[in-house]
């Protein structure tokens, strides 16, 4: 039922959630940050379910926001968006639903300080502010509520389908060895279809938390199963958007040839860890695949990349802040100079400083790449000849994430520079 309408108050409403609306960055950080301190593991930490969990949050203040804005009185209504609705069903399959209930609240609290202070920057109308703040307090209050009541009846309904998914019990007994827990390893292969006595390539493969796509993620393992010669695969659902895959006893693993065999399935991004044997193999290549997930999700337009090809940027960007300074101190103006003039040193180095090999690479004359090379040693501040390791890592590091120039600039071509397979 909606209440009588004051407009000054309703402009102060309407004025905030555009404010809202325009993501300003502090609101979305702290309101992110407050969502994830009330989750548990692996929810803060696995890439698929830390960006299920920032989409799931980001979509329900937008739904508000916007909904306030278009009717400041009328009840706002519970939003089961597919982002929404997929991490609950994670946490649901997980075991830890109840941390729906402290993860939405802690979100209120964040999200309803900064409505309160922008409010007091659009108006400083004591009357008009006292009866925005208390619509808002109330509308969002009712939200939270009439959401996650939604939520409940939504997952209730889907118990028995949850808990009887073979997919489920898949994943919960190959979670076990994961973790290293007391699991018959023969009990396990059985139960799995799946021999643990090989030698592994696990892969990470995962869609938009928006735009989720299960047909795609299992097209695009058993593609890689057939493009690597695997003898045998193991294909898991990890979470509404991810599937964890592995190969036994793949012979193929260069990037470019796989990155084609998936490449006509949009959407899909795939991060492959490297070949070990056992158990412990099957569990360490896993972990490396996550890792190459977690800097992939860094950058939104490299679908494909191997562990290999990055696993030196993951050791060098541990810490970023010391991993920037880094790069700024050794490329000097090289990090701001012209994108090309760096790839060309970057794979000059690759090539063990063979201008020949790195002109066949680059597909350009040799004479072309003598000239980039003395142009980049020009600009940098140490020399090529006696610091070729360090600079090499350095390009590295630039190649794939971008960094923090000198002046403070975040060089954005780096990032749309990225080869789409990580190959040089």
């Amino acid at each position: 039922m909606t209440t009588s309408s004051s407009p000054d108050a309703d402009g102060v409403i309407q004025r905030v959630c555009e404010l809202l609306l325009a993501e300003p960055a502090e609101v979305m950080a702290d309101f992110h940050d407050a969502v994830f301190a009330a989750a548990v593991e692996p929810f803060r930490t696995e890439p698929s379910l830390a960006a299920e969990i920032t989409a799931s949050s980001r979509a329900n203040l937008l739904h508000w926001a916007a909904s306030l804005l278009k009717a400041p009185r009328e009840p706002v209504t519970a939003n089961l968006s597919t982002e929404v609705v997929g991490i609950a069903r994670d946490a649901f399959r997980r075991g830890v639903e109840q941390i729906l209930v402290p993860a939405y609240h802690s979100g209120h609290n964040a999200l309803w300080r900064h409505w309160m202070r922008l409010a007091f920057t659009v108006s400083s109308d004591p009357v008009a502010l006292q009866e925005a703040l208390d619509v808002a307090a109330r509308s969002l209050a009712d939200f939270v509520d009439v959401t996650l009541a939604a939520l409940a009846e939504q997952l209730e309904s889907e118990r028995a389908e949850l808990t009887r998914d073979s997919h489920a019990r898949r994943f919960e007994l190959v979670s076990l060895v994961l973790e290293g827990a007391p699991v018959a390893n023969d009990r396990a292969s059985d139960r799995l279809g799946y021999r643990f006595d090989c030698r592994h390539t696990a892969v990470v493969l995962w869609t938009d938390p928006g735009a989720p796509d299960r047909p795609g993620l299992q097209r695009a393992a058993e593609a890689l199963g057939i493009a690597t010669h695997a003898q045998q695969t193991l294909h898991v659902i990890a979470s509404s958007t991810s599937l964890w895959t592995w190969l036994a006893n793949a012979t193929v693993d260069d990037a470019q040839p796989l990155a084609a065999a998936t490449s006509h399935i949009e959407g899909v991004r795939i991060a492959m860890g490297p070949a070990d044997t056992g158990v412990e193999g099957f569990r360490r290549s896993h972990l490396d695949a996550v890792e190459t997930q977690r800097l992939m999700q860094q950058l939104p337009a490299l679908r494909f990349a191997r562990f290999a090809d990055v696993q030196l940027v993951t050791l060098a960007t541990y810490n970023e802040q010391r991993a920037n300074e880094f790069v700024a101190r050794t490329l000097g103006k090289v990090a701001s100079a012209d994108p090309e003039l760096r790839e060309t040193l970057r794979v000059y180095i690759r090539e063990q400083f063979s201008t020949s090999r790195a002109a066949r690479t680059l597909f350009a004359h040799r004479n072309t790449v003598l000239n980039r090379i003395q142009r980049a040693e020009e600009l940098l501040p140490i020399t090529l000849e006696h610091n070729g390791l360090e600079i090499g890592v350095a390009l590295e590091i630039t190649h794939w994430l971008g960094h923090q120039s000198a002046n403070g600039d975040n060089p954005a071509e780096l990032r749309n520079e990225v080869h789409p397979t990580g190959a040089s």
